[in-house]
């Protein structure tokens, strides 16, 4: 009976910290992933802004594809509150009048749901602080 105790403690006291360190370095590579899949993002985002401002055209399949990927990324990696903000903007960009006033707001919302996420939901900063580092706001 002590041998099997023995051994049970030997293999907890093994087990558990191998389990511990997997568990952080996939915790590591997930949020890797993520800010990867932000950055994209906000390049991309950024990128289309600047051509907008120009008066450019922000299409064509590169471009497309750039948009497109850096949207899967998100799929995959962001948090549900950033996919929410993501889509209330968009279906707010999609309706027949908009004001961009209110446009910029929501991709406020969605930059402050970028850094929540990867704070681990810990942030001090409203909107009103994230507002001036929009692309948007201040080009």
């Amino acid at each position: 009976m002590v041998e099997i105790i023995v051994a049970l403690i030997a293999v907890f006291g093994v087990v558990f910290p191998y389990l511990f360190q997997r568990n952080r370095e996939l915790n590591a590579k997930i949020a890797d992933q993520k800010r990867e899949a932000y950055e994209n993002f906000l390049y991309n985002f950024t990128e289309m802004t600047v051509e907008i401002m120009h008066g450019k055209e922000a299409s064509g399949k590169e471009t497309d594809l750039k948009r497109m990927s850096a949207r899967d990324k998100l799929v995959l990696y962001a948090s549900d509150e950033v996919i929410k903000a993501y889509d209330t903007w968009v279906r707010y960009g999609d309706a027949e009048s908009h004001d961009w006033k209110k446009d910029s707001e929501l991709m406020d919302l969605i930059l402050l749901a970028i850094r929540k996420d990867l704070l681990l939901g810990k942030t001090k900063l409203t909107r009103d602080h994230i507002t001036n580092l929009n692309s948007f706001n201040r080009g």
